[in-house]
């Protein structure tokens, strides 16, 4: 039984409107790492949900017909904080998400990730690691992480970006509930946009530090598109 999906779902219909893009990039199978930006506490619900609704869900693999074919499975990698949670841990824990620390927990969060990857399955990861966003919202500078996955791996990437999270609620965690409180009535509009593929190819011989940059730049590229300030529109029409 899934939860994870369905509860996002729900939480993000209560808080917010959601505008979704891209889902054709989606891949259904691995090895392939999605990568999201991360700006509040609260924008992970609304990606979740977009995932979800557009078949790639956030759960263990279920092995049943049309499991990797009309529909797909992803693990993200998550902060133990959400794991300590007495209402979220159960659900993370259910749909195998892995928990991620410092230290020794962030070599065990790598090597659980790289061990689906060999199995073919789907990875989410934060690059950023924290949601300490500040001006524009825009993505800041990727950690490792997502650079040694995807380098052990060969795994495809996928860029994902969200745009206007940070109105749902941000900043401490006491702000940000607060925030997706009051958004029961405000309801602002959420938008979430899938990019290209990045192949195994255009990352390959690239160190890790530039191998997180081009990761950092595509993501960045597609939060643009949906800022409204991409280099395609800031040309004249």
């Amino acid at each position: 039984m899934e939860l994870v999906g369905p509860v996002a779902v729900g939480l993000t219909r209560a808080v917010s409107r959601i505008d979704v893009s891209g889902t054709n990039h989606l891949p259904f199978s691995g090895p392939a790492i999605v990568a999201v930006n991360h700006t509040t506490i609260v924008d992970v619900a609304p990606v979740l949900a977009a995932l979800y609704r557009a078949g790639l869900r956030p759960s263990r693999p279920c092995g049943r017909d049309g499991c990797e074919t009309t529909h797909g499975h992803i693990r993200f990698l998550a902060t133990e904080l959400v794991f300590a949670n007495p209402i979220l841990g159960p659900l993370v824990r259910h749909a195998g998400f892995v928990p991620v620390g410092g230290g020794r927990g962030a070599a065990a969060a790598l090597k659980a990730g790289l061990a689906a990857l060999a199995r073919g399955e789907i990875v989410g990861i934060y690059p950023e690691g924290d949601v300490a966003a500040i001006g524009d919202g825009a993505p800041r500078r990727f950690r490792a992480g997502i650079s040694k996955l995807a380098l052990e791996s060969g795994a495809t990437i996928v860029p994902v970006a969200h745009h206007d999270a940070r109105r749902i609620g941000s900043g401490s965690v006491a702000r940000s509930l607060l925030g997706a409180v009051t958004s029961v009535v405000r309801r602002p509009m959420v938008r979430i946009r899938v990019g290209a593929p990045i192949k195994a190819a255009e990352y390959a011989g690239r160190s890790i530090a530039e191998t997180a940059a081009l990761v950092q730049e595509r993501v960045t590229a597609v939060w643009r598109s949906l800022a409204g300030t991409s280099d395609e529109e800031r040309q004249p029409n």
